[in-house]
């Protein structure tokens, strides 16, 4: 279990000599670090740093979360779009009968 002075540490935007040696993320590091986690390309040893630290730090949990309400979003509303495929296709289909 992790102490009050090792959370508050991890939870600093102020690097120190610890961080020097990564063996947890800070607030800068999970920002820096977010888009990746999200799109799920960081190796096993940051993903598990940056899951411990959001595991205890609040505001970056938050900012985690947003950014997969985000995504949804961003999902949901270009799911209606027509695939790129489709118009190749119509388009194609359109010049045959012009000819």
């Amino acid at each position: 279990m992790l102490k009050k002075e090792d959370i508050l540490r991890m939870t600093s935007n102020k690097k120190n000599e610890s961080t020097q040696h990564k063996n947890h993320f800070d607030c800068t590091d999970v920002e820096k670090y977010v888009q990746q986690y999200m799109d799920n390309v960081l190796d096993e040893e940051k993903k598990r740093l940056f899951e411990e630290h959001i595991e205890y730090c609040l505001p970056c949990d938050k900012k985690v979360e947003f950014e997969r309400q985000f995504r949804e979003i961003i999902r949901l509303k270009t799911k209606r779009l027509v695939p790129a495929e489709q118009i190749n296709q119509k388009l194609k289909n359109l010049l045959k009968n012009i000819d």
